[in-house]
């Protein structure tokens, strides 16, 4: 009997063989036709858990933002982050990057990503007051 067949008439079946008096066989067609339905209950929970991942990594898809570098996760306004861009574009993960003196690092891949808002303070505290102009000198006297 076919295995695809079998959820559907292997109840009739059963009822049939055991009308006969042929309890063994009918036995033998509820272990298989058990054994399929187990089959089909594992298979069913594996694709709804994977439809659930699918749609945990859109909802996911939808609050990401980049910002021209790295990613941040927005969730009721708030940002969390940021997370490599090179991970996250290449292989679907979040990798928190590791903020450093004036950069973020990712501990995964080794990228370095350029922290502007420390490199702008950094350039402002080394800046020099603008020089007061100073009157020309003149070239010939007279």
């Amino acid at each position: 009997m076919s295995k695809k067949l079998l959820h559907a008439t292997g109840f009739g079946r059963i009822h049939q063989l055991i009308t006969e008096g042929r309890d063994d066989e009918a036995r033998e067609l509820l272990k298989a036709l058990q054994d399929e339905y187990i089959g089909l209950v594992e298979e069913n929970e594996a694709l709804k858990n994977q439809i659930i991942e699918v749609a945990q990594v859109l909802d996911m898809a939808e609050c990401m933002e980049f910002d021209g570098q790295k990613y941040w996760l927005t969730d009721d306004l708030r940002h969390k982050g940021p997370y490599c861009q090179l991970c996250y574009d290449r292989d679907g993960l979040l990798m928190r990057l590791q903020k450093q003196q004036r950069h973020w690092k990712c501990q995964c891949c080794g990228n370095v990503f350029v922290d502007t808002k420390a490199v702008k303070e950094t350039a402002a505290k080394r800046s020099f007051p603008a020089a007061v102009p100073r009157p020309p000198i003149p070239l010939f006297m007279k």
